[in-house]
């Protein structure tokens, strides 16, 4: 506590920037303990529930705190006591745009992804030190511990609940599926597979409502995102795109009737030229074919 609330003091000099200004990554929707966030030219905040976070927010959970996190694209974050992420891309606006990048300094989550992994795999990822991990649709906890960590030895995992994760790095690729755990630190040569899940991937205390709140949201992302386009008008954007192109057409077909009389006329003589030039080299070709017949 004595913690949280330094970092909190430390914060309220800072200069303010409204948060409305950066793009609503999610809200608050379990917390327990103390939990900081904080965010460029913002005031450090205490984490409360119904609280937004937005683009940019960091993170941080204290001893023996849990935090939900409802995310703007219907996915949902845990994250477990001594962890600390950053929200460092999230945008959802319901089309091709929408992308996610969530840093993981240290500590654990767990991440049921949203409709932007769903809809668009290559724009959704979790990045540690160490390694990114890309997500197919997926429940999965990523890890990383620092050097010294009483928790587990140092590096970055990756477990997998539902569907399949991609782990990363600089030296290698592993694919992990479910109820399958990979590693990764610098002395590997890559990215590997464990023989077993580590014991340190066990439920938090909370574990069952993150289940029972994620799987509902699950159910109706697809209606979640076409609600989210119908209120920003996605689909109408979408639908002038072509009338758009359309129209830029028959613009561009109407200043090349605008042309000058005179270089209409020129564009006539060359086109003439060409069709007389064709006309006297088949007439050539055809009498060439006679002259060798009757020869």
């Amino acid at each position: 506590m004595k913690r949280l609330l330094a970092a909190v003091l430390l914060g309220i000099a800072s200069t303010l920037a409204p948060a409305q200004d950066r793009p609503e990554a999610g809200k608050v929707d379990f917390i327990e303990g103390d939990v900081l966030i904080e965010a460029k030219g913002v005031p450090n905040r205490a984490a409360k529930l119904d609280d937004a976070v937005y683009e940019g927010d960091t993170v941080t959970t204290f001893t023996g705190a849990e935090l939900h996190l409802r995310m703007a694209d219907g996915g949902y974050l845990s994250l477990r006591e001594n962890t600390k992420i950053t929200l460092t891309t999230y945008r959802v606006n319901g089309d091709d745009s929408d992308s996610s990048l969530i840093d993981l300094a240290k500590g654990a989550l767990r991440s049921v992804t949203g409709w932007i992994a769903k809809q668009r795999a290559a724009a959704s990822s979790i990045r540690t030190p160490m390694v990114t991990i890309g997500v197919r649709g997926t429940d999965h906890e990523v890890v990383h511990f620092e050097p010294g960590d009483p928790r587990g030895e140092a590096g970055s995992y990756d477990k997998v609940n539902e569907g399949r994760t991609i782990m990363r790095s600089k030296s290698g690729t592993v694919e992990v599926g479910p109820n399958q755990s990979a590693r990764f630190h610098p002395d590997l040569r890559s990215p590997r597979l464990l023989p077993s899940v580590p014991n340190f991937f066990r439920p938090a205390r909370n574990e069952q409502r993150f289940v029972e709140r994620s799987r509902i949201s699950a159910r109706t992302l697809d209606l979640q995102r076409s609600e989210l386009r119908a209120r920003r008008g996605v689909d109408r954007q979408e639908k002038k795109q072509p009338q758009k192109k359309t129209a830029e057409k028959k613009r561009f077909d109407k200043k090349a009737d605008r042309k000058p009389p005179e270089k209409k006329q020129v564009e006539k003589k060359q086109v003439e030229k060409k069709q007389f030039e064709k006309k006297q080299f088949e007439k050539k070709r055809f009498e060439g074919k006679r002259f060798e017949k009757h020869k």
